[in-house]
């Protein structure tokens, strides 16, 4: 059923929404406790207030008006319009008021006022409550225009997005069907999720004219002669050298690209020269500084959680285990144990998944707030990793990927990181494929800037321990 105007109308207003709805909850919730407490003595109390201390809402409210926009924020409450599980969400509006409590404590500590202590935990809970309330009866307001996808490709990555947007279906597209690509195998199994057959390529122009398909989206298999040139020459080209590509005119249509002039030809650069003599210096001073100040930062926390592995389960508090980094050169990543002793003990390599039946009780809290990835930082400090890029991978994995996912040699020609674009963006579990377009488009747009934003987006990612 498509959904009405009204509420489409009010879809289109829900960003400005939420944010005047954040900021009017604490409003609200401020002033309830103050009537209150000016009313009512609760238990542990003498007597109600008086009405002098209501001037302290004024003065407290542009700080924790403040505090909520940006610790929601930080929480991933203003990120997209995805529903979030119940759980989920009540557990990034806890963070968030619970972060408000304690620097709204702190400051009235080191302030010395008088702001009624019996007022604030008040105004937390009705905070925490109001916000749930909120944004639960908001999420019923997000109604997107029903968009009819036609997809061109009935490969394995055509599969998974059909897959993933009958699964999600706060997109607003819906897959109505798909057609072919030209020259490409024809697909060995029925394919429900992409929909009928709905003609060939030549048909796409009027299937759009006849509003059967309002949008058409691309999804060719990855594994033409060009992924396959570059692949190779990921392992031998020198970092002076650079891959250009003459475009058509559908190259040409894709914004954001980065042109190179050749007289009066644009190429496009598809590899770019390695710009090792400005780039690769900063990028390593920007690593050493972090990860000293990081790691300073996080030693009590990493003595606490190291402290925890040993007491709770058997084994060593350190797990060593080989992955390969920058060149296809394999070297020993170092993390707090996190799941049983043996484990793996039968010699098979298996992918860690969110509910993994080998974790400790420690090790599954560890891994949810990413502090199992602490140790991690000496290798930072050592070089053989950075603290933005893509992640290492185990030798027989990339054995697997380097025969199966074309343009996957291509990600080891920067240093692995600690975090990265796929970790921020994608899902936890998500598939070497799709991680692999991630960390390609990092090398095509890595920047300082980037690596910043992609710190800043992990530490709201590990408070709120998304993707877990």
């Amino acid at each position: 059923m498509k959904p009405s105007s009204t509420a489409r109308g009010l879809s289109a207003l829900l960003g400005p929404l939420r944010l005047a709805g954040d900021a009017a909850v604490a409003v609200l919730a401020l002033w309830a406790a103050f009537r209150l407490r000016l009313a009512v003595a609760l238990p542990f109390t003498d007597e109600p207030l008086p009405a002098d201390r209501f001037a302290f809402f004024g003065q407290a409210l542009p700080w924790l008006l403040a505090a909520q926009i940006a610790l929601l924020a930080l929480a991933g409450l203003y990120e997209s319009f995805r529903p979030l599980p119940r759980l989920d969400l009540a557990r990034r509006i806890a963070l968030a008021c619970g972060l408000q409590g304690a620097g709204a404590a702190l400051a009235v500590f080191f302030a010395a006022t008088q702001f009624p202590r019996s007022v604030l935990l008040l105004y937390l809970v009705f905070d925490a409550a109001g916000l749930y309330l909120f944004r639960r009866g908001i999420e019923r307001l997000h109604a997107p225009p029903e968009r009819r996808l036609l997809i061109v490709g009935d490969g394995g990555a055509a599969r998974e997005l059909a897959r993933n947007l009958a699964l999600h279906r706060w997109h607003g597209l819906f897959v109505i069907g798909h057609v072919p690509v030209p020259g490409e195998p024809a697909a060995d199994a029925a394919a429900p999720e992409l929909g009928p057959r709905l003609g060939t390529l030549d048909d796409v122009p009027a299937l759009l004219a006849r509003g059967v398909a309002d949008d058409v989206l691309l999804a060719p298999r990855p594994d033409g002669w060009r992924t396959a040139l570059v692949d190779r020459l990921a392992g031998v080209r020198p970092a002076h050298s650079s891959v250009l590509l003459l475009p058509g005119p559908f190259e040409s249509l894709i914004g954001r690209m980065r042109y190179r002039w050749v007289h009066d030809l644009p190429v496009i650069e598809v590899v770019r020269e390695s710009e090792w003599r400005l780039e690769l210096p900063l990028k390593r001073a920007v690593d050493l500084v972090a990860a000293s100040a990081l790691g300073l930062v996080a030693l009590p926390l990493l003595a606490v959680a190291a402290a925890a592995v040993k007491l709770t389960s058997p084994g060593p508090v350190l797990h060593r285990q080989v992955r390969i980094g920058r060149g296809l050169a394999p070297f020993e990543l170092w993390k707090l144990r996190t799941m049983r002793l043996g484990a793996e003990s039968e010699g098979e390599e298996r992918l860690a998944t969110r509910d993994d039946d080998r974790l400790t009780p420690i090790g599954a809290l560890l891994r949810r707030y990413r502090l199992d990835e602490l140790p991690q930082l000496a290798q930072v400090l050592a070089g053989k990793m950075s603290l933005v890029g893509p992640r290492p991978e185990r030798p027989g994995f990339v054995e697997r990927y380097l025969a199966e996912v074309p343009g996957y040699r291509e990600r080891f020609s920067v240093a692995p990181g600690l975090t990265g674009l796929a970790q921020v963006n994608g899902e936890y579990d998500s598939t070497a494929e799709n991680k692999l377009r991630y960390d390609l488009a990092y090398l095509a747009s890595r920047s300082l800037w980037l690596d910043l934003s992609i710190l800043a987006r992990t530490v709201r990612i590990v408070l709120s321990s998304r993707g877990y």
